[in-house]
């Protein structure tokens, strides 16, 4: 799941650092030979323990049933992007490219099931909908991510100009980012982050005591947002429910 936030940046950081660069999301070493080597890490999420007198308590609300998706536009009109059927219910939020949501009304608007831009989206449209109320839960509560830029470089100073380009390529991209989906449309599950806001802790440099030949630099960030968790477990069992109320009125009877 954390593999989500590392796809998200890598582009960002591919573009910032050059293709002929190498470049890792996830847990890397040292590299055994050649080039410097740039890693991006996700090292752990992390929920605060709540207790009853904080903040951090967790908000349960009910789950709804719904859809998630890419959308793709009309062919004869590229600006429209209608929902598929399979989108049940309302349109709950738009991102584009996935990660920002989009304000209704000023990129955008919505005519019966189709979404109308007023110019060219800056990526991929991706929808999601919220239909009738579901078995399961919606869970919203503090978290962080930490999150690790590594560099592996035979000079100080390629060392602090890779750590440096890095940092500013990742801190650039959380200024476009507002939601991070960190299981994408999976059934049934959903684990995401809002309310996003990226920290920069320490930076540290070092010979690799895995790999002495190598200077290692890493940059630790922590990412702190709202995350929300939803457990959908398909439509809720039914209620016995009264269908209507017959009352008869007895006159009393009268002794002969």
């Amino acid at each position: 799941m954390l593999g989500a936030l590392e796809n998200l940046l890598l582009p960002a950081l591919r573009e910032t650092l050059g293709a002929a660069q190498d470049l890792q999301g996830g847990p890397a070493t040292a590299p055994s030979q050649g080039n410097n080597r740039v890693a991006l890490h996700a090292t752990r999420l992390h929920r605060p323990r709540a207790t009853p007198d904080s903040d951090a308590t967790p908000i349960r609300d009910p789950a709804s049933l719904g859809w998630q998706g890419t959308l793709a536009s009309d062919a004869a009109h590229p600006l429209d992007f209608p929902l598929p059927t399979e989108a049940v219910g309302d349109l709950a939020e738009v991102q584009s490219p996935p990660g920002r949501i989009l304000s209704a009304g000023d990129i955008y608007l919505l005519d019966g099931r189709t979404l109308r831009f007023f110019r060219a989206p800056p990526g991929q449209v991706v929808a999601r909908t919220r239909g009738i109320r579901s078995a399961g839960y919606r869970e919203r509560s503090e978290g962080r991510i930490d999150l690790e830029l590594r560099v592996w470089a035979k000079d100080l100073d390629s060392v602090d100009t890779l750590l440096a380009r890095s940092l500013q390529s990742v801190l650039a991209a959380f200024e476009s980012l507002n939601v991070i989906d960190l299981t994408g449309a999976a059934p049934g599950f959903g684990l995401r982050m809002t309310r996003l806001r990226l920290e920069l802790t320490d930076i540290t440099r070092h010979f690799d005591a895995a790999a002495p030949a190598w200077l290692l630099g890493v940059a630790r960030c922590r990412l702190h947002g709202e995350l929300e968790l939803a457990l959908t477990l398909g439509a809720p069992e039914e209620e016995g429910r009264i269908a209507d109320v017959a009352i008869q009125l007895h006159s009393p009877s009268k002794a002969g």
